[in-house]
């Protein structure tokens, strides 16, 4: 099940609500588990254990790490926090890496003439990426004194389960929910504003990035691509990315709001960043938040690496934790090594740094270089782009997408690049002292008719299409 779905919206979505406000406020988290558990089982009931599973193996890990702790047997904590660790890197590896670790062994092997065997094809579960950093961060957290371990399973359940974040983020830690798990606020206002923000992610999604789908897959498929095909791939996949994560946490975030709860943001504007160090605080922000902390922060505070050297070790476990392929590590790799260039020659920018286009113009070409790494997710396919790229195929002509995509598509490729300009030009003079912002606050008249004409459209088209599923629900 997906937010962009009929049965989502028509039949999942109301239920849960009129069940959720009806039932008394200490029953609510289980109402939340319960309708979690459906969410995610309507994907695949069999590997709503595994879930289960995890959920479990912290829970206990969390109380006994806290045990030992006030015990005043910080040792055993900390072989009990690895133990812990371990266990969540491991059923991690396994279903997400051991096809990939199996490939690399048998291209290890067959230099040495020995007979390479293959490994079963793993299935990988929906979301695992993201719960199972959710549920780690818990007992991490614990011993680090960062967050007190609840014993309510229900409560501690409800926070890895919770189904707005539970497929595709955005990362959270239990600190951060834990008060509201407890205690939060419901009003009129509150839910207005959460049904407005999951509008804008509807329209995002299925109005921009599903009508951006049909070019960027003739971009991404067989065949031979010339120079400008390419290139016009390139910016169309950089464009759909965009609407289909940014919108996806919209609806996360407004879902949210309408349960009482309140999730950080996990997009600021990317695409006005001034450079690639800059772009990492305001793309996917609660997974570069993540690593900052529990990745980076340790490598350079234990002295494993320094400041630079860390920063590409923390950008390479990035690509590894999108994909296991050897694309996403040279895609981490491209990003780690370049916001070490930048920070080696000063040109790393911060969020409140002034605007100047020229260096906007290097940052988006940049990104827009990576995206072969990144939605081919094959290092042989992404090669055979970057040589198009680079005009050895010939020139070429836009005929192939524009004989293959329809104009709707077409105008809404203009649509996405005329809602990043105008985004892009507010964020710029919120940080030259217009101190409006970009993020949704209040919903003025014009503001409410545009979303809901919008969302109205974004649902007949719904109704005429079949749903494509959110580009991250692979990770």
């Amino acid at each position: 099940m997906i937010f962009a779905s009929n049965v989502f919206l028509f039949l999942y979505l109301p239920l849960f609500l009129a069940i959720y406000y009806l039932a008394r406020p200490q029953w609510r988290s289980l109402v939340i588990v319960a309708a979690s558990y459906i969410f995610y089982a309507w994907w695949r009931p069999d590997f709503l254990l595994l879930f289960v599973a995890i959920t479990a193996w912290n829970y206990g890990f969390g109380l006994a790490i806290k045990a030992r702790l006030d015990a005043g047997a910080k040792r055993v904590a900390l072989r009990l926090l690895w133990l812990g660790v371990a266990g969540n890197l491991a059923t991690l590896g396994y279903f997400k890496y051991a096809n990939f670790g199996a490939e690399v062994l048998a291209l290890l092997l067959v230099p040495l003439g020995i007979n390479t065997w293959t490994l079963e094809h793993i299935f990988l579960p929906l979301g695992i990426s993201f719960y199972v950093f959710h549920a780690l961060s818990y007992i991490v957290d614990i011993y680090r004194k960062d967050a007190t371990p609840t014993r309510s399973f229900i409560d501690f359940a409800a926070f890895v389960a919770l189904f707005p974040h539970l497929v595709a983020g955005p990362i959270l830690r239990y600190s951060q929910l834990a008060p509201q798990l407890r205690q939060r606020s419901h009003s009129l206002e509150l839910f207005s504003l959460g049904v407005c923000r999951f509008m804008l992610g509807f329209i995002m999604k299925v109005l921009i990035a599903d009508r951006l789908a049909p070019i960027n897959l003739l971009f991404v498929g067989e065949g031979t691509l010339q120079f400008s095909d390419a290139w016009f791939g390139l910016v169309v996949s950089t464009l759909q990315l965009y609407f289909d994560f940014a919108g996806y946490s919209h609806m996360a975030l407004g879902l949210a709001l309408m349960m009482g709860f309140r999730f950080p943001e996990n997009f600021n504007q990317p695409y006005v960043s001034q450079s690639i160090t800059e772009f990492w605080s305001r793309w996917h922000m609660t997974l570069a938040h993540f690593l900052r902390d529990y990745v980076y922060m340790p490598l350079v505070r234990k002295r494993v690496a320094g400041a630079l050297p860390a920063l590409v070790w923390t950008m390479l476990l990035s690509g590894l934790w999108h994909g296991a392929s050897f694309a996403f590590i040279c895609w981490g790799l491209f990003f780690g090594l370049g916001m070490v260039l930048e920070r080696t020659f000063g040109l790393a920018t911060k969020v409140n740094t002034p605007y100047h286009l020229g260096r906007n113009l290097r940052t988006a070409l940049l990104i827009i270089l990576s995206m072969p790494l990144f939605f081919t997710m094959d290092l042989r396919h992404s090669l055979a782009i970057y040589q198009a790229l680079l005009g050895f195929n010939g020139l070429g002509s836009l005929e192939l997408y524009v004989l293959g995509a329809s104009k709707m598509a077409m105008a809404f490729a203009l649509v996405a690049l005329a809602w990043l300009i105008l985004a892009g030009i507010n964020n710029v003079r919120f940080y030259a002292g217009n101190k409006t912002g970009y993020f949704m606050r209040h919903v003025g008249v014009l503001h409410s008719l545009l979303l809901w004409g919008g969302f109205l459209l974004a649902l007949s088209s719904l109704a005429a299409n079949s749903f494509s599923p959110f580009l991250y629900f692979q990770f």
